[in-house]
């Protein structure tokens, strides 16, 4: 531990006079936060005023910002944050809190510089915190780790670009999303927070901990870093208002204080007595003489004054008060008075999740809600990630790129994280409008790829086509690969490994020539997974086949071509049935059967074991619960019993292709899906297409995909990973922390959110299997041997959670909304290695990187591409790396940053004892790392890239055994070591080599 000597005299000092150094240090090193004074022998009452702005929710974001659409709800945010500085300005006791990045720098761009001035004094001289910082106030349970990190990044700029040292928030406020992740605590650890509050918690967890006087908490927010301790404060409520009673905003109906004891309508006394028998109640539920009150809520302070002015009032009516001291506070202030008393407080391990508001009221039906909509979220990540590292290589190549691109894509991103966008319980116009804020960002930051990519390759692309994603090939449809006779297929890999990758492709006819940088590739031409006939748009027709190639060992961070040409020659023949077992399909090292009687899936071997284990789509009719209270809704699962069977499906098509063997099962009219094994891969993929959802019946309907492997004890136990990351023990039926009735709701008090992998183990037989997806979903092993997933849902009526709609989604007409996604299956012996050198668990890390940053795939008209320039785009096999970085680090961020400085982040992508080679330490040179430039001027930040580590002197040290801790560097000279689940954040500069 390194440790400034001018801090050590300090504290020595501190010791000498028999101060207490942990408050005085404290004082210092938050100078940007000032404090009132609190009083040991009273309970001090932390008022904390804010507004909770959600980023889209009824109205869009423009809506919400401007006071459009004022029949919906009559609010303008533009007012509220005007508002608030004007009644602070001439008033220094007062504090506020401003959460939403979005939002601030929306009304920052809009604003005069004499109150922007304003805004940054207030700010400077501790009136006006900013707290959390994110571009919105994130969800917890349908979000990917990189897509948070991202959006808390952007918005920790603009508050540094703008606010100075001062605007760099160091607490989180989470108080409306519905249950909280331990990796969203961990990424606020490694943010440089000190802690966060929130409100939303299972109705019994908050009961105990009231009864216990356990509201605040530590929580140790990772299982590999034992120093990743962080507070969490719980509002007593279960959610962020003021007391009933003094609720003064203008959208409240409680009556203001007035404190003119002449008038006959004086209520100041009655108040302020009330109050105050309320905080003596209060103060049973927290540790020490501080306890904290939310004053404030949605789409509070349009008229700021009046409600200070009435907290004015009601300090001044208590000032007196011989049991209660009520001051204005920010979160900061409140954990400074509470670390200063020395509390003892009980350490969490595990999550908040599931939430439950009641009973019957478990908001995991958002874990699945809108699933096109999460696709598409990560579809855009995947493409802002590419987009950021084009730029950069391009950039430290020493040649121009239009960096400022990525800006509309990265708010976006940053918008879609919001707990109303990602997690689909907006209404449904403002739904609309989230997609097409990511649809035209994909749009804008694609347009520059030809550009990127040939100044990459040094090769001219640009002039002579260009070159898209094809976003709706998921439907069947590329126009290029439909209409030109010869096009370019250009693969990108983010990653930082070499990888082999299927391309895919809509195509009319059934004969080609590909040639890459081997020569000549073959390929199969298979039938889509469906006709796509519902599809209504203009100028474009889904296509009839599909082209199906492996893109084979392309480089990190790098790129691959392939020409493509239409020919007349007779088409490649799959061959159906060539081997002893026609329901037999892949290899005797990776392979599947499908049973002749059922026509479901029967066996798969991967790894070395064989197990007997069926797929099959089910569905939960949803309950409308008595008298239509606590329906299943957009944030809520109601199944009205057990999942039911469809009917036997049908086998529509089996081939055993030269690059892939699948078999095409119907299920139903409107369910479909196809079972496949790539050539080479190591897992088992399930492609399915559901809907439009059948609610003819008049009955919402909720449907899953169940895998049940046989003779297989799990012991109730399974594990679902925490945003991509770090993976967590559930048991059925069971909290750690508390008990409840799980005969109530046996089936949604199960459910888990699912961002990329649920896993169920066989202790006894040593082995595991794992089912990774791509998109939120929520999940759950309901029965020995079974894992399922929610795939769709389709409502009839609201839940009463404030959207006031059913989710009820329609597209083409009035046709309800079909949805296609793909599971990964993967198993194999969870204790060794398999012959691949690695294990299961780490088999699953790696592909979960893959499935989560997927090379991107562009298609180009090639008419018009001179002859020697698409020569030597197939020739070329680039890579922005020297060499391919071990298999358990992920280059996670390689970003264009301030002026000519970029973001480069690091990651270890295991966890300990998941591996005995690749769980271990693993170090990385930054300066040896890329290969056509250098990097230098290295310094390495805490997460959010917004403050230099070494300037992270201390943190709070909740054993008060070893005073502040020194915060870790691990960076010496341009090494970096990275243990299990590590993260390490550098700001540096490239230059050409």
């Amino acid at each position: 531990m390194i440790v400034n000597m001018r801090i050590l005299f300090v504290i020595g000092l501190c010791l000498s006079l028999g101060l207490s150094y942990k408050i005085k240090i404290q004082d210092v090193l938050n100078s940007c936060v000032k404090c009132h004074e609190t009083d040991p022998d009273k309970i001090n009452i932390h008022l904390i005023h804010h507004s909770h702005d959600d980023v889209g929710w009824l109205k869009t974001v423009d809506q919400y910002f401007f006071g459009l659409n004022k029949g919906t709800v009559n609010v303008a945010v533009e007012n509220i944050i005007t508002s608030v500085v004007d009644a602070l300005w001439d008033h220094p006791d007062r504090r506020y809190i401003q959460v939403e990045t979005a939002f601030f720098w929306k009304w920052w761009t809009h604003e005069t510089d004499e109150m922007k001035n304003k805004f940054k004094t207030l700010v400077d001289n501790g009136q006006l915190e900013i707290i959390n910082g994110g571009w919105s106030m994130n969800d917890e349970a349908c979000v990917n780790y990189l897509s948070v990190i991202d959006q808390f990044t952007w918005g920790f700029k603009i508050l540094n670009d703008t606010l100075g040292e001062c605007g760099n928030p160091t607490f989180g406020w989470q108080i409306d999303p519905f249950g909280h992740s331990r990796e969203h605590a961990a990424l606020l650890w490694r943010m440089g927070f000190d802690g966060l509050m929130f409100s939303r918690l299972d109705d019994n967890d908050r009961k105990l901990r009231k009864d216990e006087g356990r509201l605040d908490f530590l929580w140790q927010t990772s299982a590999n870093d034992d120093d990743s301790v962080i507070y969490g404060g719980i509002t007593p409520d279960s959610l962020y208002y003021p007391p009933s009673g003094f609720c003064f905003d203008v959208l409240c109906s409680d009556d203001n204080i007035v404190d003119d004891p002449q008038e006959e309508t004086y209520n100041a006394k009655i108040k302020a007595e009330d109050f105050a028998n309320r905080m003596v109640d209060y103060a049973n539920w927290y540790k020490t003489k501080n306890i904290f009150v939310t004053m404030g809520g949605d789409f509070q302070y349009q008229l700021a004054e009046n409600n200070f002015e009435n907290t004015d009032k009601l300090i001044k009516a208590l000032e007196d008060h011989s049991e209660v001291k009520l001051i204005y506070s920010t979160p900061s202030c409140y954990l400074k008075a509470l670390y200063g008393a020395e509390p003892e407080l009980e350490t969490k391990t595990d999550d908040f999740f599931p939430y439950s508001s009641g009973q019957h009221t478990f908001w995991t039906g958002y874990f699945s809600s809108r699933p096109n909509y999460k696709r598409l979220e990560r579809i855009s990540l995947n493409t802002l990630q590419v987009a950021k590292q084009l730029n950069s290589i391009v950039q430290g190549q020493g040649k121009s790129a239009n960096a400022d691109l990525l800006t509309y894509l990265r708010e976006g991103i940053g918008i879609a994280q919001h707990h109303d966008s990602i997690t689909g319980t907006a209404k449904q116009h403002v739904s609309n409008d989230y997609t097409k804020i990511l649809a035209k960002g994909i749009s804008q930051v694609e347009a520059e790829f030809p550009d990127l990519l040939g100044k990459a390759l040094d090769i001219d692309l640009a002039s002579s086509t260009e070159i898209s994603s094809c976003l709706l090939s998921n439907m069947s449809i590329c126009s290029t690969s439909q209409s030109a006779e010869q096009f370019v297929v250009v693969v990108y890999n983010p990653l930082s490994w070499e990888v082999d990758t299927p391309v895919r492709i809509p195509v009319e006819q059934e004969s080609f020539t590909i040639t890459g940088a081997e020569g000549e590739l073959s390929y199969d031409v298979l039938d889509p997974i469906s006709d796509f006939a519902y599809v209504q748009l203009e100028n474009v027709k889904p296509a009839k086949k599909e082209l199906v190639f492996v893109a084979s060992a392309v480089p990190a961070l790098g790129v691959k071509a392939y020409h493509i040409k239409k020919n007349s020659k007779k088409p490649v023949q799959s061959v159906t049935g060539a081997t002893s077992n026609p329901l037999r399909f892949g290899t005797d090292d990776a392979g599947f059967e499908i049973d002749e009687s059922s026509n479901l899936l029967k066996s798969v071997t991967l790894n070395g074991k064989t197990l007997t284990m069926k797929q099959e789509f089910l569905h939960y009719n949803s309950s409308d619960g008595p008298d239509n209270t606590d329906p299943s809704g957009a944030y809520v699962f109601r199944p009205n019993g057990e999942a039911k069977s469809f009917d036997k499906p049908s086998i529509v098509s089996k081939t055993q292709g030269n690059t892939v063997d699948e078999v095409h099962q119907k299920i139903n009219d409107w369910i479909t899906q196809i079972i496949r094994v790539y050539k080479g891969q190591n897992y088992i993929e399930f492609d399915w297409l559901v809907g439009p959802l059948n609610v003819s019946d008049g009955n919402g309907i909720e449907v899953i995909s169940r895998f049940t492997v046989e003779d297989f004890k799990n012991n109730e136990t399974f594990y679902t990973d925490s945003n991509g990351r770090e993976m967590i023990e559930r048991k059925l039926n069971y909290r750690p922390t508390f008990t409840y009735n799980s005969t109530v709701e046996p089936v949604t008090s199960n459910y888990y959110p699912v961002t990329s992998k649920i896993v169920i183990k066989d202790q006894e037989k040593k082995l595991q299997v794992a089912v990774l997806n791509e998109r939120s979903q929520g999940g759950s092993s309901l029965g020995e041997g079974q894992i399922e997933l929610m795939v769709h849902r389709r409502l009839l009526k609201d839940d009463n959670k404030g959207v006031a709609e059913p989710l009820n989604e329609t597209e083409f007409g009035d046709q309800g909304v079909v949805a296609r996604g793909q599971h990964y299956l993967v198993l194999g012996p969870s204790d060794e290695e398999t012959s691949q050198g690695v294990t299961v668990t780490a088999q699953e890390r790696i592909l979960a990187q893959q499935k989560l940053l997927q090379p991107w795939i562009g298609i180009g008209d090639a008419s018009n591409i001179p002859e020697d320039t698409l020569d030597k785009l197939v020739a070329t096999k680039y890579s922005a790396l020297k060499e391919s970085l071990p298999k358990n680090v992920h280059l996670l961020t390689l970003e264009p940053w301030t002026g000519s400085t970029y973001i480069i982040r690091l990651e270890h992508i295991l966890e300990k004892n998941e591996d005995s080679a690749l769980s271990s330490e693993v170090t990385v040179d930054l300066q040896t790392l890329f290969s056509g430039f250098k990097v230098e001027n290295i310094v390495e930040t805490t997460l959010g890239g917004n403050r230099k580590l070494d300037s992270l002197k201390f943190r709070y040290d909740w054993s008060y055994q070893k005073g502040f801790k020194s915060a870790k560097r691990s960076l010496t000279a341009s090494e970096v070591t990275l243990g299990p689940m590590d993260i390490k954040t550098f700001i540096v500069g490239l230059s050409k080599l």
